[in-house]
């Protein structure tokens, strides 16, 4: 690998590496209970992450123009692969929620393939008129069906989560690629509508906005005892293992596992995840101001992906804390999923590829 990409990967890996013993003491009492199985999630995430690094270089094998020419039928594969979720034998219904298809052995969460598409889609879509300064309304009005049917199928899976990511983090990507005021006016009222539509719709949503009077802002059951665990934890942490209250919070493993870290690891184990995810995010940055200058669809396809993991990051912590309502959003590279771990380092292997580009004289 060169100098570039080297950085990205090497961060993507020890976040990979530090949540694996993060997810076992986040999980394994409920595992056990459950699933009779203690390490039954640790084992899952450190069977995936080899297979997720090997899926980078992978995917850091292809050709660049490979993507950039075949960014709307892989979107279109993807959106069908998302409606699949709800057609026999393939979709599994699980708490009723259709968010996963099964093929065989292998579970899989389309929508992060979707997420993985789309990125690339909109690289493709807004590097191709970018010398003329603006976005034709064309493509924006393409852009905005797409986003209109993935959120469609997403509405009704239900995953108001990912709406709220797709929409939030498409809307910053139109900022940076020079959308002017009125089309930004008109996509930003749009896109209002959209959240706020599938966010008040249904009393399972309604009860997620349970508003405190003072901070933090949101209070439900999952977010008090969040707050709880991160207050028990301190300045230094109760140890590794220690934490009882990571246990009163549902799936902490997953959506609230940055509680767990302050919990045992107190506020300086938060600070050192919250460098590594800083350090990342730099890395990607400071390639995205090189690969720009170079390649107009290799810069965007950068920050698209920049966009995407500091949007769900901070909508993670910012839930975890009281300041955004409960939603299902995991932290890159740390939280348990094995299809988020999947295309979270198939972008790491797109940002080698690109990274060896910015590395040409």
């Amino acid at each position: 690998m060169k100098r570039f990409d080297r950085i990205i990967f090497i961060f993507a890996l020890l976040l990979s590496l530090v949540g694996l013993p993060v997810i076992y003491t986040a999980s394994w009492k409920w595992a056990g209970f459950s699933l009779n199985n203690s390490s039954y999630f640790f084992k899952h995430q450190l069977t995936y992450l080899p297979l997720a690094i090997a899926g980078a270089f992978l995917i850091a094998f292809f050709p660049i123009n490979f993507w950039k020419k075949n960014a709307v039928i892989l979107l279109i594969l993807s959106i069908i692969l998302l409606v699949l979720v709800f057609i026999p034998p393939f979709g599994k219904v699980s708490r009723n929620v259709a968010r996963w298809i099964e093929i065989g052995p292998i579970q899989i969460q389309p929508v992060e393939v979707v997420r993985f598409t789309w990125t690339i889609f909109l690289a493709s879509f807004l590097s191709a008129n970018k010398e003329k300064k603006k976005i034709e309304n064309i493509r924006l009005i393409w852009i905005l069906l797409f986003l209109g049917c993935i959120s469609l199928v997403l509405y009704f899976q239900p995953n108001i989560s990912m709406i709220i990511l797709f929409s939030l983090s498409t809307l910053v990507i139109l900022f940076i690629a020079n959308i002017d005021f009125k089309q930004f006016f008109l996509v930003l009222i749009l896109l209002i509508s959209l959240i706020s539509l599938s966010t008040f719709s249904g009393e399972y949503r309604k009860e997620r906005l349970v508003f405190s009077s003072g901070f933090p802002i949101f209070k439900t059951y999952q977010q008090s005892q969040a707050l709880r665990a991160i207050k028990e934890g301190g300045f230094l942490g109760k140890g590794w293992g220690r934490g009882a209250l990571k246990f009163a919070i549902p799936e902490a493993y997953n959506d609230f596992l940055f509680p767990v870290v302050l919990e045992e690891g107190g506020i300086m184990a938060g600070i050192s995840i919250i460098f590594l995810y800083v350090m990342l995010l730099l890395s990607v940055f400071r390639l995205f101001i090189l690969i720009s200058k170079k390649d107009i669809f290799c810069g965007m396809l950068t920050i698209c992906i920049l966009v995407f993991w500091s949007m769900e990051i901070m909508l993670n912590i910012l839930m975890n804390i009281g300041f955004m309502p409960v939603m299902g959003l995991p932290l890159p590279f740390l939280s348990f999923g094995g299809s988020a771990l999947m295309v979270n380092w198939a972008q790491v292997g797109l940002l080698m590829k690109i990274g060896t580009l910015g590395d040409k004289k």
